[in-house]
């Protein structure tokens, strides 16, 4: 009998560690469970906004997977879901950053980053037409009035028409998919008509968008 109570601390201390275990189980289980759900819903929604940010209609690309050299805090946000921590890199070097998204999780996504210069020519009109040496969404000429020009020509579509010559500075939109010839009706002089490009140049770049929601 004095025995068996003096087993009974014991049995009481082993029922108290176990019954402790169970619960640290128990509360682990439940914050992996939680933590596994945080990750996955936080993992979703760097996906979607990832996925937006490369889409076509973007205002953050020139086209789909092509962003904007140019790309600003502004374009980015315009992407992103509210009340959300966030972070978005290009290359490791961010270029939009909310709230603390330490913790949160990332999405990836190759891309090309497009660069547009300014290239501005005097290009002769020996045959009254000019190819310009890379694509361009558009173009800028300057025709001085004593060039004596009505018509200017991009792949033989009619860009502009003025019958009684053209004067000043004009925007004239191009297609990016070929290279554009410029034809006129005329034959203007050296320094009479002025052609500004803006090719675009693209290279590779890691876009990764980090998300703690």
């Amino acid at each position: 009998m004095s025995r068996g109570q003096a087993n009974l601390p014991a049995l009481a201390i082993a029922l108290l560690v176990l019954t402790t275990v169970a619960v640290l189980a128990v509360t682990i289980a439940d914050a992996s469970v939680r933590g596994a759900e945080r990750n996955a819903a936080d993992r979703a929604v760097a996906t979607a906004t990832a996925d937006r940010l490369v889409a076509a209609d973007s205002a953050a690309t020139v086209r789909g997977n092509v962003l904007n050299g140019s790309l600003d805090a502004d374009s980015v946000a315009a992407s992103l879901p509210p009340d959300v921590d966030a972070r978005v890199a290009l290359d490791g070097e961010a270029v939009y950053e909310r709230g603390d998204p330490t913790g949160g999780e990332t999405a990836r996504r190759i891309v090309l980053v497009a660069d547009q210069q300014a290239v501005e020519v005097e290009p002769p009109f020996e045959f009254r037409s000019v190819t310009l040496p890379r694509r361009s969404p558009r173009a800028t000429l300057d025709i001085e009035p004593s060039a004596d020009i009505e018509t200017v020509r991009a792949n033989d579509r009619v860009v502009l028409y003025e019958p009684g010559g053209l004067d000043g500075t004009y925007e004239v939109p191009l297609s990016r998919y070929e290279t554009t010839t410029l034809r006129v009706d005329g034959f203007p002089d050296d320094g009479e008509v002025t052609v500004t490009y803006y090719p675009r140049q693209t290279q590779k770049a890691l876009l990764e968008v980090t998300v703690n929601a």
